[in-house]
């Protein structure tokens, strides 16, 4: 948990891809990860139980809007 902890402080950008929102303490990352500065995204069939702490939601199958997002993200910080 250590390990987590600091890499949540750490980030930029919190990405949760298909989960429920329901099961901690992954449930509570988003949380964690927003208190110190991260934009935090939700990619979801459907919305999760804890996507109101999301400041951005994506919605559909993660096998397409997964490597869609990945690839705008490289474009955006000119990655590529």
């Amino acid at each position: 948990m250590p390990v987590i902890t600091k890499a949540l402080m750490d980030a930029d950008i919190f990405l949760s891809i298909g989960t429920s929102g329901n099961v901690y303490p992954a449930a509570g990352f988003v949380q964690e990860a927003a208190d110190n500065g991260a934009t935090t995204i939700e990619i979801n069939l459907h919305a999760g139980t804890n996507n109101d702490l999301f400041d951005q939601h994506i919605q559909g199958l993660a096998t397409e809007t997964v490597p869609h997002y990945v690839d705008t993200l490289i474009s955006t910080l000119g990655l590529e």
